[in-house]
């Protein structure tokens, strides 16, 4: 089991986490959210307290000890000079900011995408409520929960609607073949019965439907993350109406 960082200092003589943040030069109310939350550590205190307390970083950060793997990195980082090791930790701090705002960036992008999707949908189903109503007949949900799950039945009928296509002309292709009969292991030409081909197209056609209905069902999970999250939007703006490329959305 992986030690805290309370059970390394106190092994290494540090009585509390004032004598060591003192000694660390960090201010102590930092040392006691660190022991709270030691994924929270900024690498070059995180260093720090490595070499303050003579173990890995991974222990610092409550992971448990590693043998293999990482003494390499850690021997080389002991390794160097003051100055150095320094450049070295403003180095690996820009990375981990790099990183960090590049992955901010994508997932923006990201959002983006499927919140046009959600907002050309909710157009679509918009359209469906107001074909199936009677002229003049106004459409409203008694919740905006009731609403939601109205919208998200009917992005699985179109994602159904939408392979349909494809597996019926998968089967089609794969009846055809098996019509044709098959050469047995003697070398015997056989058919299959009618029974036979309907009940393994059925399988077919069943098992294409669940693969392409696992794949729809993680578009329409990011769709409807989108969707929460137009709709939460609205609901900072003044009044209850809120417009999505000119479709008109009651809350």
């Amino acid at each position: 089991m992986a030690k805290s960082i309370k059970d390394l200092r106190q092994e290494k003589g540090f009585r509390s986490a004032r004598e060591f943040a003192d000694a660390l030069g960090i201010a102590t109310s930092s040392m006691s959210r660190y022991d709270r939350d030691p994924e929270s550590i900024p690498l070059k205190h995180a260093w720090a307290m490595a070499d303050l307390l003579g173990c890995s970083i991974d222990e610092v950060v409550g992971r448990a000890h590693v043998t293999s793997g990482t003494s390499v990195l850690q021997d080389f980082y002991d390794g160097l000079l003051p100055e150095t090791r320094a450049l070295l930790d403003d180095f690996l701090e820009f990375a981990r900011m790099k990183d960090a705002d590049v992955r901010k960036r994508r997932k923006a992008q990201d959002d983006g995408k499927y919140e046009r999707l959600c907002q050309f949908h909710e157009r679509a189903f918009r359209q469906v409520l107001y074909d199936r109503a009677d002229f003049g007949e106004v459409v409203e949900f008694d919740t905006p929960a009731d609403e939601r799950m109205a919208f998200m039945l009917f992005l699985r009928d179109q994602a159904a609607a939408k392979r349909k296509p494809g597996i019926d002309l998968h089967v089609e292709g794969l009846e055809e073949e098996m019509r044709g009969g098959y050469i047995d292991s003697d070398g015997t030409a056989k058919t299959w019965s009618e029974e036979e081909i309907e009940s393994m197209l059925a399988e077919e056609r069943a098992q294409m439907d669940a693969e392409y209905a696992k794949k729809d069902e993680e578009v329409i999970a990011r769709v409807m993350e989108a969707y929460d999250r137009l709709h939460s939007r609205s609901s900072f703006l003044n009044g209850t109406t809120v417009e999505y490329y000119g479709v008109r959305l009651t809350e």
